[in-house]
This record gives C-alpha cells, sequence and structure tokens, in this order.
C-alpha cells in the first residue's frame, strides 16, 4: 500500500505540474490535483487513475478549445478556464470519497461504479457547457423552454444535450474496458452482455447528473446582474468588466462549484443504485451454491467440515494459504482437472479466490499451501483470481454474516494444455461442454 500511494503520489505530481505549466491549473488548483490524484491513483489503480485522466484531460482540452468563440459568454461564468483548487474539489472530491470507500471495501465493485458515475456526470457537465455554447441555436431554460442567452445557467440545447452524452459514453466505455475485470469480472471474456450494462449504467448516470446540474442552474445556484452590462453572470463579487455584481436571485451559497459537486453526487448516486439492481448485490439476492446435476466424484478437505468454518490460517486474516484437498474415483476418460474456489455472497455477485488447471487426472489431491505462481511443477497451471493475481487468496469479507466458499473440482476430457492466466469466466467458457464429472466442498468464514 506504501509502494501504490508513492506511485500515486509520483504519478499525480507529473501530471499537476504538467497541467499547471500548461496554465489548465492554478497553483491551489494543482495542490488540490495532487491530493486528489494521489488518493486516486494510490488508493485505485490503474482502472481508476485512467478515469481520472480521462476526465480531466478532455475537459482541460475542450476548456481551452474555441478560445475565441467562447469569449462573448464567458462573463457568465463564474470562473475562467484554469481551474482553482474549489473546481478540483468540485468535479473530483466525490470521486474521491469512492477510492476510500474502496479501501473500506476492496471486494465490492459497487465503489468503482460509483465512481465511474460521478466522473461520468462531471465529464457531462463539462462537455456540454464547453461544446454547447458553440450551438448557433439558442439554448432554452431547462425549466420551462423558454429561449435564453448563450451560457446562462439552467440552459440547454440539442448540441450540448449530445455533448453530455458524449462525455458519459466517454468515462463509460473506459469504466467497461478497464475496471470491471477486477474483483468481480463484471465484464471479462465473453460477457459481453455486462460490459453493455454498465456502459449504460454509468453513462446514464452521468447524463442524469447533468441534467441535475442544469435544473439546480436554472432554479436555486446564486445568480447575479452586472449593473453595468445589464446582464446576468455567476460572477461575484466583480465582473469581468470589472463593475461590482448585485445579487439577482437564488440561494447565496449555492454557487457553481456546489452545483457542481451535486452534480458528481447525482452521477455517483445514480450510478449505485442503478449497479445494486442490475447486479447481485446488496439490493439482490446472495447467488446460491450451484448444485450438481451432473455426475459427481467425491472431494474434501482435512482442513475443515463439509459446511464448517474455515480456519483463519486460510484467509486473509492469517497466513492465507491453500487448504489441503483430496478426491477420488474420477470418471473414466478424464483427460485434465480444474478447480475453481468461489465466494457466491460476495457484495456484487460472485467472486473467485481460487482458478487452477491443466492438472493430471493421476492426482489424488493438492498439498496445503500451493506456490502463488503461474506454473506449479507437478500440480498445474494458475489462472487469475478475481484481485487479478494468480494462485490462491483466501476468505476475506466484510464483517458481517458469514460467507460461503465453494471449491468446485472439474474433470475435463479437455487435454492440459489451457494457457497460464486465464480468467474464471474464460476459463468456464474453455470447459463448456467437455466437464465429464465434478466434486464440491464447501466452507464459511466471517469476520
Amino acid at each position: 500500500m506504501l509502494l501504490q500511494l508513492s506511485l500515486g503520489f509520483g504519478l499525480a505530481l507529473l501530471v499537476s505540474l504538467a497541467a499547471w505549466r500548461a496554465r489548465a491549473l492554478t497553483p491551489g488548483g494543482a495542490a488540490a490535483a495532487l491530493a486528489l490524484g494521489t488518493l486516486v491513483f494510490g488508493l485505485g489503480g490503474l482502472a481508476w487513475a485512467a478515469l481520472l485522466l480521462v476526465f480531466f484531460i478532455s475537459s482541460s482540452i475542450l476548456s481551452r478549445a474555441f478560445r475565441r468563440r467562447k469569449l462573448k459568454v464567458e462573463e457568465k461564468f463564474s470562473k475562467g478556464s484554469q481551474r482553482d483548487a474549489g473546481q478540483v474539489l468540485a468535479n473530483g472530491g466525490v470521486a474521491g470519497l469512492f477510492s476510500l470507500l474502496h479501501l473500506v471495501f476492496p471486494l465490492s465493485e459497487l465503489p468503482f461504479l460509483a465512481f465511474a458515475g460521478t466522473l461520468a456526470a462531471v465529464n457531462a457537465d463539462t462537455w456540454a457547457t464547453e461544446l454547447g455554447v458553440l450551438s448557433r441555436r439558442r439554448p432554452r431554460l431547462i425549466t420551462s423552454g423558454k429561449k435564453v442567452e448563450r451560457g446562462a445557467s439552467g440552459g440547454v440545447s440539442p448540441a450540448g444535450l449530445l455533448a453530455a452524452l458524449g462525455g458519459a459514453a466517454l468515462i463509460g466505455g473506459v469504466a467497461a474496458w478497464l475496471g470491471p475485470d477486477s474483483p468481480t469480472g463484471l465484464a471479462g471474456a465473453n460477457s459481453f452482455g455486462r460490459a453493455f450494462l454498465i456502459i449504460m449504467v454509468v453513462t446514464l448516470a452521468g447524463l442524469a447528473g447533468s441534467l441535475v446540474d442544469s435544473l439546480l442552474g436554472a432554479t436555486l445556484q446564486v445568480i447575479y446582474t452586472c449593473p453595468k452590462c445589464g446582464k446576468e453572470t455567476e460572477r461575484h463579487p466583480i465582473h469581468s468588466c470589472g463593475t461590482a455584481t448585485i445579487y439577482k436571485r437564488g440561494w447565496p451559497w449555492l454557487n457553481n462549484d456546489w452545483v457542481n459537486t451535486a452534480c458528481a453526487v447525482a452521477g455517483a448516486g445514480l450510478a449505485l443504485v442503478a449497479a445494486s439492481l442490475l447486479f447481485t448485490g446488496p439490493l439482490g439476492p446472495a447467488a446460491p451454491v450451484k448444485e450438481v446435476t451432473m455426475a459427481a466424484f467425491p472431494l474434501s478437505s482435512p482442513a475443515f467440515t463439509q459446511g464448517g468454518m474455515i480456519p483463519k490460517k486460510f484467509t486473509c486474516d492469517g497466513v492465507n494459504v491453500s487448504p489441503a484437498l483430496t478426491w477420488s474415483s474420477l470418471p473414466s476418460g478424464t483427460r485434465s482437472l480444474a478447480l475453481i474456489a468461489d465466494d457466491p455472497d460476495a457484495p456484487v455477485g460472485t467472486f473467485t479466490h481460487w482458478v487452477l488447471y491443466n492438472m493430471a487426472p493421476s492426482l489424488t489431491g493438492l498439498p496445503e499451501a500451493v506456490a502463488k505462481i503461474t506454473q506449479v511443477s507437478g500440480v498445474g497451471t494458475h489462472g487469475n483470481n478475481s484481485y487479478g493475481r494468480p494462485g490462491y487468496d483466501g476468505p476475506c469479507p466484510p464483517r458481517g454474516a458469514a460467507h460461503r466458499y465453494v471449491f468446485t473440482l472439474y474433470a475435463l476430457d479437455l487435454a492440459p494444455d489451457l494457457p497460464p492466466g486465464l480468467t474464471p469466466t474464460k476459463l468456464q467458457s474453455d470447459m463448456r461442454g467437455h466437464i465429464l464429472a465434478e466434486g464440491q466442498w464447501m466452507g464459511k468464514y466471517l469476520r
């Protein structure tokens, strides 16, 4: 963890300095981006860092693009294209909180999906603002449909909505591509349907979050007027022309930064609820242990009884080594064996703790503490578990009710030549139609 945080700090420092030198951030904005980047890069990892960078880079480019055409509407915005600390935290602070939540619930994918939802919302809002003001059509107020000036708070246009959809979809696509193959493999190999669902959830949550921003801008956001120019503006206390602005409407404390924060919260909340409903998780039923419907053979472990508690030694609270397993009476025609150990009670669906295959049918068991390397001499080949690592990673459930851990051994008519590093989904796909029999042994663990 310290190493990852150090690497996160280094990467965030490089990005923040580059953005400051490019005049995309003020000094205060660069400091806030450094803190936020360290948190996200250090606690989340590659997928989280990639999403944050996609948002920051795309929004910064659009903020600086078409500068001349935007000069006429900049007087309405509270701040310029150079982001300060308030803007950085308004757009990314909620994302940082979900990075911390990921540290508390490392087995759940919900924090990542909510993280993607909040970035999709702020990216959609930024794209809508930066590209929507270039539309030749005047926007209409989201609450009444009345035409308003370009850049007016609460104004929406077809071009702006299309831009918002594109900004949210970009985050959704990257989230489905990079993120879900970690812990629960929601969009792993041969899971196009779930990848599509993730894109839809994140994209629609982002679009909806940007509409919340527009709704607040049209109703509750504080708006001022410039007595010299006679125009509405978010700027206070001094307008771009140098004249002191006068309060007109809205809640005095609800400035653009707080509206952006509400947009980010809305995107995260909608993604969280949708993901909980669509994927097996806290709001859905626990996945049942798969019943054996084909030929079965005996599988057992000397480490714990069938349905009994798994000793701490074999969990993340102990030395985290694999338990010994024994079996017998394999069916004739067996050419190889494969083992998958799952937790069907994980917060967002089945979580795989062990993937082992290419085992010879002459084996009658596995010793305790199988080496956590890709190729284990005399044993077989490790695939990647739901942590993305080869080898066994034991039970590590969130505190609460006991989880079930099901060890399933498959007798296959496949030659023992499957490639290393298979995900659970890919292994199950490759085994389809080749399973002769299977054995199961189940233990429980709670914290």
